[in-house]
Protein backbone atom coordinates (compact mmCIF):
# COMPACT_ATOMS: atom_id res chain seq x y z
CA UNK A 1 0.00 0.00 0.00
CA UNK A 2 1.33 3.23 -0.96
CA UNK A 3 0.62 6.88 0.77
CA UNK A 4 -2.07 7.33 -1.17
CA UNK A 5 -3.95 4.03 -0.31
CA UNK A 6 -3.78 1.82 -3.09
CA UNK A 7 -3.02 -1.50 -1.86
CA UNK A 8 -0.28 -3.12 -4.09
CA UNK A 9 2.06 -6.44 -3.75
CA UNK A 10 5.79 -7.31 -5.24
CA UNK A 11 7.81 -10.24 -5.64
CA UNK A 12 10.83 -10.12 -5.09
CA UNK A 13 13.74 -13.34 -5.78
CA UNK A 14 15.24 -15.33 -2.65
CA UNK A 15 18.40 -13.53 -3.15
CA UNK A 16 17.51 -9.71 -2.91
CA UNK A 17 15.78 -11.21 0.38
CA UNK A 18 18.92 -12.57 1.63
CA UNK A 19 20.48 -9.31 1.36
CA UNK A 20 17.68 -6.92 2.73
CA UNK A 21 17.40 -8.79 6.30
CA UNK A 22 20.69 -8.67 7.82
CA UNK A 23 20.12 -5.28 7.99
CA UNK A 24 16.78 -4.41 7.38
CA UNK A 25 14.58 -6.89 9.72
CA UNK A 26 12.39 -4.17 11.88
CA UNK A 27 9.75 -5.99 13.72
CA UNK A 28 7.41 -9.30 13.59
CA UNK A 29 4.27 -10.08 14.53
CA UNK A 30 2.52 -13.28 14.78
CA UNK A 31 -0.18 -14.65 16.15
CA UNK A 32 -0.20 -15.06 19.54
CA UNK A 33 -1.06 -19.15 21.14
CA UNK A 34 -4.29 -20.60 21.73
CA UNK A 35 -5.88 -18.13 18.23
CA UNK A 36 -6.09 -19.29 14.53
CA UNK A 37 -3.19 -18.21 13.03
CA UNK A 38 -3.81 -15.96 9.69
CA UNK A 39 -3.22 -18.77 6.59
CA UNK A 40 -1.42 -18.54 3.69
CA UNK A 41 -3.36 -19.42 0.60
CA UNK A 42 -2.01 -23.53 1.20
CA UNK A 43 -3.18 -23.19 4.87
CA UNK A 44 -0.15 -22.67 6.57
CA UNK A 45 0.33 -20.04 9.21
CA UNK A 46 1.54 -16.59 8.55
CA UNK A 47 4.00 -13.93 10.24
CA UNK A 48 4.56 -10.66 9.16
CA UNK A 49 8.20 -8.92 8.81
CA UNK A 50 8.57 -5.09 8.97
CA UNK A 51 12.06 -4.13 6.60
CA UNK A 52 12.02 -0.74 7.49
CA UNK A 53 14.08 0.57 4.28
CA UNK A 54 12.13 -0.83 1.89
CA UNK A 55 8.37 0.00 3.14
CA UNK A 56 6.96 -3.42 2.53
CA UNK A 57 6.20 -5.99 5.07
CA UNK A 58 7.47 -10.04 4.02
CA UNK A 59 4.95 -12.42 4.74
CA UNK A 60 6.21 -15.72 5.85
CA UNK A 61 5.21 -19.21 5.51
CA UNK A 62 6.02 -20.60 8.94
CA UNK A 63 5.40 -24.22 8.48
CA UNK A 64 8.32 -23.98 5.29
CA UNK A 65 10.29 -20.64 6.25
CA UNK A 66 9.75 -19.65 3.14
CA UNK A 67 8.77 -15.51 1.69
CA UNK A 68 5.44 -16.09 0.19
CA UNK A 69 5.32 -12.39 -1.09
CA UNK A 70 6.27 -8.44 0.02
CA UNK A 71 3.50 -6.40 0.55
CA UNK A 72 4.05 -2.25 0.22
CA UNK A 73 3.32 -0.14 3.18
CA UNK A 74 4.01 3.55 3.73
CA UNK A 75 7.51 4.89 4.61
CA UNK A 76 9.55 3.62 7.33
CA UNK A 77 7.42 1.10 8.71
CA UNK A 78 8.49 1.49 12.71
CA UNK A 79 6.21 -0.81 15.26
CA UNK A 80 3.79 -4.17 14.19
CA UNK A 81 0.97 -5.23 16.16
CA UNK A 82 -1.91 -8.08 15.53
CA UNK A 83 -4.97 -8.70 17.18
CA UNK A 84 -5.26 -11.85 19.31
CA UNK A 85 -7.95 -13.62 16.27
CA UNK A 86 -4.97 -12.87 14.50
CA UNK A 87 -7.71 -10.92 11.42
CA UNK A 88 -5.65 -7.64 11.60
CA UNK A 89 -2.29 -6.03 11.42
CA UNK A 90 -1.56 -2.98 12.38
CA UNK A 91 1.48 -1.08 11.06
CA UNK A 92 2.77 2.34 11.95
CA UNK A 93 5.53 4.78 10.17
CA UNK A 94 8.14 6.41 11.45
CA UNK A 95 8.00 8.70 8.59
CA UNK A 96 4.23 9.53 8.14
CA UNK A 97 1.73 10.38 10.30
CA UNK A 98 -0.70 7.12 9.45
CA UNK A 99 -1.40 3.71 10.96
CA UNK A 100 -2.09 1.33 8.32
CA UNK A 101 -4.76 -1.92 9.07
CA UNK A 102 -4.06 -5.09 6.60
CA UNK A 103 -6.68 -7.86 6.60
CA UNK A 104 -4.42 -11.49 7.46
CA UNK A 105 -6.49 -13.19 4.93
CA UNK A 106 -5.93 -11.10 2.15
CA UNK A 107 -2.92 -9.35 3.20
CA UNK A 108 -5.02 -6.14 1.35
CA UNK A 109 -5.97 -2.89 3.11
CA UNK A 110 -8.60 -2.27 5.45
CA UNK A 111 -8.01 0.98 6.50
CA UNK A 112 -5.41 3.77 6.90
CA UNK A 113 -5.96 5.36 10.65
CA UNK A 114 -4.98 9.33 10.67
CA UNK A 115 -2.70 9.20 14.45
CA UNK A 116 -0.27 12.49 14.13
CA UNK A 117 3.30 12.07 13.09
CA UNK A 118 5.70 9.24 13.56
CA UNK A 119 3.10 6.54 15.18
CA UNK A 120 5.95 4.13 16.57
CA UNK A 121 5.13 1.67 19.35
CA UNK A 122 1.91 -0.12 18.61
CA UNK A 123 0.31 -2.87 21.55
CA UNK A 124 -2.94 -4.61 21.13
CA UNK A 125 -4.64 -5.41 24.92
CA UNK A 126 -5.01 -9.07 25.10
CA UNK A 127 -8.94 -8.94 24.70
CA UNK A 128 -8.16 -7.02 21.27
CA UNK A 129 -10.62 -4.37 21.82
CA UNK A 130 -7.78 -1.95 22.10
CA UNK A 131 -4.67 -0.64 19.70
CA UNK A 132 -2.04 1.95 21.57
CA UNK A 133 -0.56 3.63 19.43
CA UNK A 134 3.19 5.44 20.99
CA UNK A 135 2.50 9.03 18.23
CA UNK A 136 6.23 9.87 18.89
CA UNK A 137 6.16 13.16 17.14
CA UNK A 138 2.61 14.40 18.52
CA UNK A 139 3.52 13.90 21.89
CA UNK A 140 0.68 11.71 22.51
CA UNK A 141 -0.12 8.03 23.30
CA UNK A 142 -3.61 7.25 21.31
CA UNK A 143 -6.27 4.43 21.92
CA UNK A 144 -8.16 2.97 19.24
CA UNK A 145 -10.96 0.45 19.17
CA UNK A 146 -9.87 -2.44 16.99
CA UNK A 147 -13.59 -3.23 16.18
CA UNK A 148 -14.08 0.20 14.34
CA UNK A 149 -10.60 1.29 13.42
CA UNK A 150 -11.40 4.98 15.35
CA UNK A 151 -9.45 6.72 17.94
CA UNK A 152 -11.37 6.78 21.13
CA UNK A 153 -8.63 8.18 23.15
CA UNK A 154 -5.23 10.72 23.71
CA UNK A 155 -3.17 10.88 26.34
CA UNK A 156 -0.19 13.46 26.59
CA UNK A 157 2.98 11.39 26.69
CA UNK A 158 6.42 12.85 25.99
CA UNK A 159 8.34 11.43 23.19
CA UNK A 160 6.53 7.82 23.46
CA UNK A 161 7.66 4.96 21.81
CA UNK A 162 7.33 0.94 23.02
CA UNK A 163 4.53 0.28 25.29
CA UNK A 164 3.06 -2.78 27.41
CA UNK A 165 -0.71 -3.45 28.45
CA UNK A 166 -1.45 -5.80 31.70
CA UNK A 167 -3.03 -8.98 31.28
CA UNK A 168 -6.16 -7.59 32.27
CA UNK A 169 -6.10 -4.38 29.73
CA UNK A 170 -6.59 -1.89 32.29
CA UNK A 171 -3.14 -0.59 32.81
CA UNK A 172 -0.12 0.26 30.37
CA UNK A 173 3.51 1.27 30.90
CA UNK A 174 4.90 3.51 27.93
CA UNK A 175 8.79 4.59 27.27
CA UNK A 176 8.69 8.02 27.24
CA UNK A 177 12.19 8.55 25.67
CA UNK A 178 12.38 12.11 26.07
CA UNK A 179 15.81 13.47 26.43
CA UNK A 180 15.90 15.69 29.20
CA UNK A 181 13.55 13.47 31.17
CA UNK A 182 13.77 9.93 30.39
CA UNK A 183 10.75 7.83 32.52
CA UNK A 184 7.83 5.14 31.94
CA UNK A 185 4.14 6.66 31.79
CA UNK A 186 1.67 4.64 33.30
CA UNK A 187 -1.50 5.03 32.21
CA UNK A 188 -5.09 3.91 33.06
CA UNK A 189 -6.68 2.60 29.55
CA UNK A 190 -10.15 2.55 30.90
CA UNK A 191 -10.60 6.55 31.71
CA UNK A 192 -7.73 7.41 29.24
CA UNK A 193 -5.20 9.14 31.48
CA UNK A 194 -2.04 9.18 32.62
CA UNK A 195 -2.08 8.17 36.38
CA UNK A 196 1.98 8.08 36.73
CA UNK A 197 5.19 8.22 35.92
CA UNK A 198 9.05 6.48 36.94
CA UNK A 199 11.53 8.77 36.28
CA UNK A 200 14.69 6.83 34.68
CA UNK A 201 18.17 7.67 33.95
CA UNK A 202 18.11 6.30 30.56
CA UNK A 203 15.99 6.13 27.67
CA UNK A 204 13.45 2.76 27.94
CA UNK A 205 13.82 0.49 25.16
CA UNK A 206 11.30 -2.93 25.39
CA UNK A 207 9.04 -3.86 28.05
CA UNK A 208 6.67 -6.64 28.93
CA UNK A 209 4.77 -8.29 31.38
CA UNK A 210 4.91 -11.04 33.25
CA UNK A 211 1.63 -13.59 32.38
CA UNK A 212 0.27 -13.37 36.03
CA UNK A 213 0.89 -8.88 35.37
CA UNK A 214 3.13 -9.14 38.59
CA UNK A 215 5.99 -7.91 37.17
CA UNK A 216 7.09 -5.51 34.36
CA UNK A 217 10.12 -6.11 32.70
CA UNK A 218 12.05 -3.62 30.86
CA UNK A 219 15.49 -2.45 29.44
CA UNK A 220 17.04 0.99 28.71
CA UNK A 221 19.39 2.27 26.14
CA UNK A 222 23.26 1.63 27.18
CA UNK A 223 22.64 -0.64 30.02
CA UNK A 224 23.65 -3.86 29.63
CA UNK A 225 20.57 -5.03 31.92
CA UNK A 226 16.95 -6.04 32.16
CA UNK A 227 15.10 -4.44 34.94
CA UNK A 228 11.88 -5.84 36.47
CA UNK A 229 9.25 -3.59 37.89
CA UNK A 230 6.60 -4.08 40.71
CA UNK A 231 3.19 -2.63 39.23
CA UNK A 232 1.87 -2.55 42.73
CA UNK A 233 4.48 -0.23 44.11
CA UNK A 234 5.67 0.78 40.65
CA UNK A 235 9.26 0.11 41.80
CA UNK A 236 12.01 -1.26 40.22
CA UNK A 237 12.74 -4.64 42.34
CA UNK A 238 15.30 -6.02 40.50
CA UNK A 239 17.79 -5.80 37.66
CA UNK A 240 19.29 -8.68 35.51
CA UNK A 241 22.66 -8.49 34.18
CA UNK A 242 22.04 -9.33 30.60
CA UNK A 243 24.10 -9.31 26.96
CA UNK A 244 24.92 -6.28 25.43
CA UNK A 245 22.43 -4.00 24.36
CA UNK A 246 19.49 -5.93 25.22
CA UNK A 247 16.06 -5.42 22.66
CA UNK A 248 12.96 -7.38 22.45
CA UNK A 249 11.10 -8.83 25.09
CA UNK A 250 9.01 -11.55 25.21
CA UNK A 251 7.28 -14.09 27.21
CA UNK A 252 6.39 -17.61 25.93
CA UNK A 253 3.67 -20.27 27.72
CA UNK A 254 6.45 -22.92 26.50
CA UNK A 255 9.19 -20.86 28.48
CA UNK A 256 10.27 -20.50 32.32
CA UNK A 257 10.79 -16.56 31.98
CA UNK A 258 10.95 -13.67 29.21
CA UNK A 259 12.98 -14.05 26.85
CA UNK A 260 15.72 -11.49 25.32
CA UNK A 261 17.50 -10.52 22.68
CA UNK A 262 21.36 -9.81 22.95
CA UNK A 263 22.15 -7.26 20.05
CA UNK A 264 25.87 -7.52 20.30
CA UNK A 265 26.19 -10.93 21.60
CA UNK A 266 24.02 -12.48 18.86
CA UNK A 267 21.93 -14.36 21.04
CA UNK A 268 18.45 -15.19 22.22
CA UNK A 269 19.14 -15.22 26.52
CA UNK A 270 16.45 -17.07 28.95
CA UNK A 271 15.55 -15.51 32.29
CA UNK A 272 15.31 -17.54 35.38
CA UNK A 273 12.28 -15.09 37.06
CA UNK A 274 12.88 -16.28 40.40
CA UNK A 275 16.88 -15.98 41.00
CA UNK A 276 16.46 -12.67 38.52
CA UNK A 277 19.88 -14.65 35.93
CA UNK A 278 19.99 -15.49 32.99
CA UNK A 279 19.55 -19.20 32.85
CA UNK A 280 20.34 -19.91 29.14
CA UNK A 281 21.38 -18.84 26.01
CA UNK A 282 21.11 -19.44 22.33
CA UNK A 283 23.23 -17.94 18.68
CA UNK A 284 20.98 -16.65 16.79
CA UNK A 285 21.55 -14.31 13.25
CA UNK A 286 23.70 -10.91 13.88
CA UNK A 287 22.26 -7.81 15.38
CA UNK A 288 19.01 -9.10 16.72
CA UNK A 289 15.89 -6.43 17.05
CA UNK A 290 13.02 -7.95 17.27
CA UNK A 291 11.19 -11.28 18.73
CA UNK A 292 7.71 -13.02 18.09
CA UNK A 293 6.42 -15.93 19.48
CA UNK A 294 4.49 -18.78 16.90
CA UNK A 295 1.07 -19.64 17.00
CA UNK A 296 2.12 -22.50 19.67
CA UNK A 297 4.34 -20.70 21.50
CA UNK A 298 6.83 -23.29 20.96
CA UNK A 299 8.89 -21.19 18.55
CA UNK A 300 10.15 -17.90 18.40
Amino acid sequence: MNVHGKHTSVRRPAAVLARLIPALLFLVAWVPAGQPAPAAQDGAPKAYVALHDESALAVLDTTANRIMRFVTVPLGPHGLAMTPDGRKVYVGSDQLSTVTVLDTATDGLLAQIEVGLYPYGLSVSPDGRRLLVSVWGANEVVTIDTTTDRITGRVSVPRPDRSAISPDGRIAYVGSTSPDDPALAVLDLTRSAKIGTIPLSHAPGALAFSPDGKRLYFTVDGVDTVHVLDPGRNKVVASVPAGAAPHGLIFTASAYGPLVVSQSRNELEILDPLRNIISGTVAVGRHPHGIAAGADERTV
